[in-house]
């Protein structure tokens, strides 16, 4: 008896030092990183399941932060299906899958430079969307004609921003707002693989993610908390960058669109030259 209580004290000490390390990892930096790759891994493997790539049997590979050598972006695309709100949203019938990407946490603060306003990641995105008009009577994002359609281009875009970021983050409604301040369209650009994409590139006047922590919310599971001490107001409207690749695929009876939102240039020309652009888009198994 006397040899097991001789051994009952220093394992009392271990019990104690994992507990006190389990709580510090709880509230270090690491542990809102490694949280968010395991919840996001999971969920966008579930999301993938329900999406448009399986139902119509398309494959869209849009590479990750892991594709490069910097710490610049999220390791891998998450999947979103948003097929009712969009269509509410719309008063259409509609299928929505969104693939999106953000800026990488950072190891100081345990959140996504999403938030972080000397960051060229700040207030930045980018990724595809896979929409397909369920009535068979139309391509979304093009006329009849085949012409595009700026304002369905803009009203997908518009949708995500407003009522899947910001309203996941807190923004109120009525401060919301993304106003298109110029664009310009070039045709028949050769992208990813494929002829007659159709390119957008506009300025668009946007509120920011960045924002004072008050309170959990869902959104910070993926993104991390916002920083605390931040001399910004919340929400700040900042002129942005967007850049839409858009064509309608007949073989998947689906329009794909592939875009870059920030509001730098060399952090757009970056992302569409090392990362987006090789994208891979093709039928699936």
């Amino acid at each position: 008896m006397k040899k097991i209580g001789n051994w009952k004290k220093p394992l009392i000490i271990v019990l104690i030092v994992v507990i006190a390390l389990g709580v510090l990892l709880l509230k270090a930096p690491l542990y809102a990183q490694v949280r968010s790759y395991a919840v996001m891994w999971a969920y966008t493997k579930y999301e993938n399941s329900k999406s448009l790539m399986d139902k119509q049997q398309v494959s869209v590979q849009i590479p990750g932060g892991s594709s490069t050598e910097e710490k610049d972006w999220y390791p891998f695309v998450m999947v979103f299906n948003d097929n009712e709100g969009f269509s509410q949203y719309t008063g259409r019938d509609l299928s929505l899958s969104i693939l999106y990407n953000f800026g990488a946490f950072s190891w100081n603060y345990g959140s996504s430079t999403l938030y972080k306003d000397d960051s060229p990641y700040y207030a930045s995105f980018y990724g595809g969307y896979l929409i397909k008009d369920n009535s068979g009577q139309s391509k979304y994002g093009f006329s009849a004609d085949g012409k595009l359609n700026i304002s369905e281009i803009m009203a997908v875009t518009e949708y995500d921003y407003k009522k899947l970021v910001l309203d996941s983050l807190g923004c109120p409604a009525e401060q919301q707002k993304m106003d298109v301040l110029s664009s310009e369209v070039k045709s028949g650009v050769p992208y990813a693989g494929y002829e007659g994409w159709e390119q957008i590139d506009a300025i668009i006047l946007v509120n920011s993610p960045a924002h004072k922590y008050e309170g959990s919310r869902r959104a910070y599971i993926q993104y991390g908390n916002p920083l605390k001490k931040t001399s910004l107001e919340d929400f700040p409207l900042i002129a942005s960058r967007t850049r839409i690749y858009a064509r309608y695929f007949k073989e998947f009876d689906s329009t794909v669109f592939l875009y870059i939102l920030t509001p730098f240039a060399d952090t757009l020309e970056q992302c569409d030259q090392q990362i987006l652009s090789k994208t891979v888009i093709a039928k699936s198994e």
